[in-house]
């Protein structure tokens, strides 16, 4: 065993979708940009919450299932390769980006959108890069079968 099991993140990834999700709030409150008010917001904020809540949830399912940890600070068991997991590698940081869609709507701030694409290229180079390197150099050639198989993100 390597003298560290785990991808080596930069933060737990929950950690930083709330940091996202704070400052984009944060900066909405201090230089409000609204986007959609009124009874549409909340149901457009509805729908994308109810989107994220069934990803993460069957992401969870299938890694529980399947006896991995779901903390990526702990070793990966095995790699997860069916259900959600047959369409998105990440279906975890995907509901992430899906949240702060749906919070975006919920408190009609469009500073939480605008972070969106900065959640990607941190969650990309400091979580996504660290674990698909350690996924591919304890798991060989099965990662890279289901890595050439399925893509990163949708």
């Amino acid at each position: 065993m390597s003298k560290k099991d785990n991808p080596g993140v930069i933060a737990p990834p929950p950690l930083i979708f709330l940091c996202f999700l704070a400052a984009g709030y944060y900066i909405n409150r201090l230089y409000p940009i609204p986007l959609i008010k009124g009874p549409l917001g909340t149901i457009i904020a509805g729908i994308f919450l109810v989107y994220a809540c069934l990803t993460a949830g069957l992401a969870f399912y299938y890694m529980i299932k399947a006896g991995t940890n779901v903390d990526v600070r702990k070793p990966a068991k095995t790699i997860v390769t069916v259900g959600i997991y047959s369409y998105t590698r990440n279906p975890m940081y995907l509901s992430m980006v899906i949240l702060l869609i749906a919070f975006t709507f919920l408190a009609n701030a469009l500073w939480i959108a605008i972070s969106i694409p900065f959640f990607i290229v941190i969650m990309q180079k400091g979580v996504i890069e660290r674990e698909e390197a350690y996924l591919e150099n304890k798991f060989g050639e099965e990662y890279l079968r289901y890595k050439n198989r399925v893509r990163r993100w949708i």
